[in-house]
């Protein structure tokens, strides 16, 4: 009874935490999914500089810092543990080691109908095209292109979806 008792508890107080954080964010309440594992460690820095396309599911232990500002498309699904960064320190300083106060921005971009797996980091200024695949534990610098699927440390292309199947499923609107 005790135990039952504690983690209703417990479940309404992560709903409150996950609300909190994503106050600024802009983004549809109704549209957006917090998947099964959102319940924990889930943390958006500047949510005013973060946008959320419908349909989009978000798990849990996902930490966003969106200072230079942070896009993600529609119908994405994305894996427990998601890091993402969209400002550098400036390394070049001639003032001061290892880096100055100076921000680089360098937005990260994220297209629609994109599968980011479990543990994956995108660094600032990385572009994810439209249906792309990163693989578990991969970390983007740069574009990645629509359709492509990627995996390693830096992320390498390993193949491409079908580019007639994806266009014509996406164009009939058919999402999971």
């Amino acid at each position: 009874m005790f135990w039952n008792l504690f983690a209703r508890i417990e479940r309404k107080w992560n709903r409150m935490r996950i609300k909190a954080a994503f106050r600024g964010v802009r983004y549809n309440a109704s549209e957006v999914v917090l998947g099964a594992d959102c319940d924990r460690d889930f943390q958006i820095n500047f949510p005013a500089n973060l946008s959320i396309g419908n349909g989009t599911v978000l798990n849990g232990c996902c930490f966003i810092n969106a200072f230079g500002g942070v896009s993600i498309g529609e119908y994405c699904h994305i894996g427990k543990g998601l890091t993402v960064f969209s400002h550098n320190h400036n390394w070049k300083s001639e003032k001061y080691l290892p880096y100055d106060e100076e921000n680089i921005i360098r937005p990260v971009k994220v297209g629609d109908a994109v599968w980011i797996g479990a543990n994956v980091t995108l660094a600032p200024g990385a572009e994810v095209g439209d249906g792309a695949i990163i693989s578990s534990g991969a970390v983007v610098f740069g574009k990645v292109a629509p359709g492509t699927i990627v995996r390693g440390n830096p992320a390498v292309e390993i193949g491409k979806r079908e580019e007639e199947v994806f266009r014509s499923l996406l164009e009939k609107r058919q999402f999971f």
